[in-house]
């Protein structure tokens, strides 16, 4: 993987919000998309199988009260597959999508909470789902783009947040929450900007940074750049509106240090997972999580399938006491989990994905 060095070849750092000292090495200003670079091709070159256009829709239940697999759906064909498995790993992501408080998102279309959903069906325990994150820098305009993130290393090279007076109102690098509720007061006491559309922000001063150090945002903000294009805006010359973005989940499904859940054979990693952040997670540290609980799940869980036996008989009875459990409490089932994809394919295609495997 590619970080940035500087001179003397040694990796360089920027200090995150709510810290005091410069701790994260990084590459440019998608960290995260080299890292998942490398990883893809690291999956495409073994023997992994990938199955695209197939996500899990529940979990398979077994008679020890364990996870045995999963029932997927393949998009392509409309046809359910059974997947047996000794161990299963949830890494389905967080819940922005759902847009919690009517706000826009930097999450990817599939961030619907899916894994809590199979998680809890099954019987696992959840953990801080109060909890969330909201970006202090999401696009506010234009529309199309609205949520889209503006890595907090923009404001780590000293970029200012300012309102419609040009006044810096908070500290750019206090914590993710503060910096968030700071914005958010300034646009609901009159001091926002008023996007074209409509909307609210505050301005993302990068014209400003540019012109204290020219050729910055070229050499260590690319994607920045790249965002720029998409908004029909040059961030070099112009500063850039910017409002909170659901960001990150930090609640989730209980886990311990390997990843494993309260139910036997059932792992969670990542952001599905609960409880390692606290309730206000720090820059850089979503990727730490995933490297190291990653391995760790990983690990546990091809030990596990060693140390386990198959079981005859797999079901979905897990769902029908659920519903059971539901119907009692006098709860709604109205909305739909998992939430799937538009159709993916027309209806006439032709290709169909038949059988069981394990």
């Amino acid at each position: 993987m590619h970080f940035d060095y500087d001179e003397f070849g040694d990796l360089n750092t920027r200090r995150a919000g709510g810290t005091t000292a410069d701790r994260v090495v990084y590459f440019r200003d998608y960290t995260g998309l080299e890292m998942m670079r490398v990883l893809r091709e690291a999956v495409h070159n073994s023997p992994v199988k990938v199955w695209d256009y197939s996500p899990a829709v529940e979990l398979l239940s077994n008679d020890s009260g364990g996870c045995s697999g999963a029932v997927i759906s393949y998009l392509k064909s409309e046809r359910y597959i059974q997947v047996k498995a000794r161990s299963v790993i949830i890494a389905t992501g967080g819940i922005g999508r759902v847009h919690l408080n009517g706000f826009p998102t930097s999450n990817h279309f599939g961030a619907t909470g899916d894994g809590l959903s199979l998680a809890y069906r099954l019987g696992a325990k959840l953990r801080d789902l109060d909890s969330f994150q909201y970006h202090p820098t999401g696009l506010a305009y234009p529309k199309h783009l609205s949520g889209t993130l503006i890595t907090e290393g923009v404001r780590s090279a000293g970029t200012w947040l300012l309102n419609n007076k040009g006044e810096r109102f908070v500290d750019e690098l206090g914590q993710r929450d503060h910096v968030a509720a700071a914005i958010l007061r300034e646009c609901r006491e009159g001091r926002g900007i008023v996007t074209p559309n409509g909307d609210l922000g505050v301005w993302l001063d990068t014209a400003g940074l540019e012109h204290r150090n020219p050729g910055i945002i070229e050499k260590r903000f690319p994607k920045l750049l790249h965002l720029g294009e998409r908004s029909g805006i040059d961030p070099r010359e112009k500063p850039m509106l910017v409002y909170p973005t659901l960001h990150y989940q930090n609640g989730g499904v209980v886990i311990n240090t390997d990843g494993q859940t309260n139910i036997p054979g059932l792992y969670c990693v990542g952001e599905s997972s609960g409880g390692i952040h606290g309730k206000n997670r720090l820059m850089g540290n979503a990727l730490l999580e995933i490297i190291s609980f990653g391995r760790r799940a990983g690990k546990h869980a091809a030990e596990h399938k060693i140390r386990s036996h198959d079981h005859k008989k797999v079901s979905l009875g897990h769902v029908s006491r659920w519903r059971r459990e539901m119907t009692l409490a006098n709860l709604s089932m109205i909305q739909k989990s998992p939430l799937l994809f538009p159709e993916v394919v027309p209806k006439d295609e032709s290709a169909r994905y038949d059988g069981s495997t394990t």
